[in-house]
């Protein structure tokens, strides 16, 4: 005769107390007790997955801000190149300009034709005053002289005066250059027709315009602390005359010794 398999159903736990007390018997279905392992189970999965998830996510956040960050400072230092760009083409605007001052190949006469043709009309037999009205003969601003010219360290003169203060054109002539430079700062250059050139920096701010025609004591800008190399409210003024810088105070009376 076959015996039948008997399927257990209960899985029976038994405590014994060490007190000698009777022992206690408790019975668990099989059934239950595989639901509460697979739920276990089921359990720390879910809490391996959303932990990897997590992680995921908050790699993911921290890499956005990090992009963020640097789309920013990318965006800062093109905005920096491109400032450095216009200085450049300042600067070499700027300096093709002061090289043709000093070689003489600027030509005085770039405003309208009757403004070249007025210029036509300065002979000779003119007045010594309308002579001297081109030539850089008057002070640019009263102040006081801080620093001394020296041709080897320093051509020009610095006038120390209140931030602010008017500054005239020295001689009558044409605005070759009105712009921003790194070191002198808001500066203007003039051209006389009589071959000097004078140059004044560290302006406040210029108020005339390149290829303008200006008379004597007209007033071209204002005194101020613009540039690198200024340090305090002042005009750096200087005379070239063919390539060579001249002592202003041989040519400006208020300013002789």
């Amino acid at each position: 005769m076959a015996h039948k398999k008997y399927k257990r159903k209960f899985l029976n736990i038994v405590l014994i107390p060490d007190d000698e007390a009777s022992p206690k018997t408790f019975r668990i279905r099989f059934s239950i007790l595989t639901a509460g392992l697979l739920l276990l189970i089921f359990l720390l999965v879910a809490v391996v997955v959303g932990t990897f998830t997590y992680g995921k996510l908050l790699q993911q956040a921290y890499e956005n801000i990090s992009l963020r960050d640097q789309n920013e400072q990318l965006t800062q230092q093109l905005q920096k190149l491109n400032e450095l760009n216009a200085e450049l083409d300042n600067l070499k605007n700027y300096g093709r300009k002061v090289r043709n001052s000093l070689m003489g190949y600027v030509s005085l006469q770039e405003g309208s034709e009757d403004e070249a043709s007025s210029a036509r009309e300065i002979s000779l037999n003119q007045s010594l005053f309308s002579v001297f009205t081109f030539i850089p003969v008057k002070a640019p601003v009263t102040g006081f002289v801080s620093q001394e010219f020296n041709q080897n360290i320093h051509n020009g003169i610095d006038i120390v005066a209140p931030e602010g203060t008017p500054i005239v054109a020295a001689g009558g002539g044409t605005i070759l250059f009105s712009g921003w430079t790194v070191d002198g700062g808001h500066t203007i250059v003039i051209g006389h027709q009589t071959g000097y050139y004078t140059y004044y920096k560290h302006n406040l701010r210029n108020i005339v315009l390149e290829n303008q025609v200006i008379e004597q004591g007209e007033v071209i800008g204002y005194l101020g602390n613009s540039g690198l190399k200024s340090f305090g409210p002042h005009l750096h003024f200087e005379i070239w005359k063919d390539g060579i810088p001249v002592d202003p105070r041989y040519l400006i009376m208020d300013l002789y010794k």
